[in-house]
């Protein structure tokens, strides 16, 4: 009774603190900024009350739901007298209600899948909470923490389908919509599929299956009538941009498009020494590392958003910086082997299968999408990309501190501690 009502308190504690910093950081992040802001802006604006989607520029590829909630938004607080400034700030304040929905969601699949370890639910949300890529996208005008809360609410129905098989049209619905916010959130779908297949779910998985196939399905044929085509990722790089995957007029296999070197390369010491723009150029390792724990283009700490070679971090921001990227080195080990273990763990337990196959997946669909379209300036690596499948690295990270006990879950519940307090400068703009 005790330790669950410590549970709570430390629960409730960490959604106050999410809570406080992302309202802090809509209101302080430069209106403007952050990945592509004024095209999801436009595409919003287009939106609601016009009705008008892109054609052929700016985000045209990206599915309209956030935009449509965004929009309206956006529309409500000008016919209150807003701003345009303060409108799209209504717009960026959505995302802090669904990285606090994420956080809760991940709390409860944790409570759901170890209801006696409280410690690995509190782990897994503290960390959505910490984890600088949902921080920083959270302050900007994008659809990634809304397709992050949708599909960590599939993930959270899928686990609870198997004791209710009521909920597999909830399930459907969900994993339906959350495609119809970014494309990204297939990885979710498939491994929905998979772990209801594996425990031979057979009813639920052909009714959450027909559901999330359907109500996303307009889209779809709207962009492959329009386009010809859809991608799960942003769209690929404009021909002058692209790099190495073409060869005498032909396109190269994919695998012939990056250099050995792009896989293996951990670019150290520059990840800690020079943790941004444009050192260890187009390496996967630390270029990602870098993009998740820091901000190696420059949206955040600095200002690198003009890709000139010329942008440089203040020696303040570099100090930060590099901080970030040894702050880091943990809280990732960690998740890279609770998520092995959960992988292993999960192979007789269907019910963990959607959990445990999220990051290889996710992983899996950024490397395919990274090699496809190499680019010069190193733009197709972002953490950004993976942002869906957070839920999963913290669940692993929770499920690894599970198993420390003694001596070690003292230390590294130190370290960790020291790692939050460290990296906090960095999470307020």
């Amino acid at each position: 009774m005790v330790g669950s009502r410590r549970s709570s308190v430390a629960l409730a504690a960490i959604c106050v603190f999410t809570t406080g910093l992302g309202i802090w950081n809509v209101v302080r992040y430069p209106f403007g900024s952050g990945f592509d802001a004024l095209e999801h802006m436009q595409y919003a604006d287009g939106l609601v009350p016009g009705g008008a989607l892109p054609h052929g520029v700016g985000e045209y590829y990206t599915p309209p739901g956030w935009y449509a909630i965004a929009g309206a938004l956006d529309w409500v607080a000008q016919k209150l007298g807003v701003s345009a400034y303060g409108s799209h700030r209504a717009g960026i304040a959505l995302n802090v209600l669904f990285l606090i929905g994420t956080v809760l969601l991940t709390w409860a699949i944790a409570r759901e899948l170890w209801p006696h370890r409280e410690g690995a639910a509190i782990a897994a949300a503290a960390f959505v909470a910490l984890l600088p890529v949902a921080v920083r996208d959270e302050a900007m005008f994008q659809p990634a923490t809304a397709a992050l809360f949708f599909s960590t609410l599939g993930l959270w129905l899928c686990v609870r389908t198997f004791a209710d098989p009521r909920l597999a049209i909830p399930l459907g619905i969900v994993l339906g919509l959350a495609q119809l916010v970014l494309v990204a959130s297939l990885w979710t779908v498939a491994v929905a599929v998979v772990a209801l297949a594996a425990g031979r779910r057979w009813r639920e998985l052909v009714v959450a299956l027909v559901l999330a196939v359907v109500i996303p399905l307009p889209w779809y044929v709207h962009q492959q009538t329009t386009y010809s085509g859809f991608a799960p990722f942003p769209r690929p790089p404009t021909p002058s941009a692209r790099v190495g995957n073409t060869e005498a007029g032909k396109p190269k296999p994919v695998w012939d498009r990056r250099p050995l070197r792009f896989y293996f390369d951990p670019g150290i010491p520059a990840v800690f020494t020079h943790p941004y723009r444009w050192h260890f150029l187009n390496l996967a390792l630390p270029t990602t590392y870098a993009e998740l724990w820091g901000d190696w283009e420059g949206h955040w700490a600095w200002n690198g958003s003009s890709g000139r070679a010329t942008d440089t971090p203040s020696r303040s921001a570099r100090r930060l910086l590099s901080l970030q990227s040894l702050v880091g080195i943990l809280p990732t080990v960690l998740a890279v082997v609770g998520w092995l273990a959960l992988l292993a763990a999960s192979l007789r337990r269907p019910r963990w299968l959607a959990v445990a196959l999220l990051p290889g997946l996710g992983l899996l669909a950024y490397l395919y999408f990274t090699v496809a379209y190499p680019t010069s300036d190193g733009d197709v690596l972002k953490a950004s990309y993976m942002l869906t499948t957070t839920a999963a690295w913290a669940l692993a990270f929770g499920f690894a501190l599970a198993h420390l006990r003694g001596r070690e879950l003292t230390v590294v519940g130190g370290l960790l501690a020291l790692v939050a307090v460290a990296q906090l400068p960095f999470l307020v703009y």
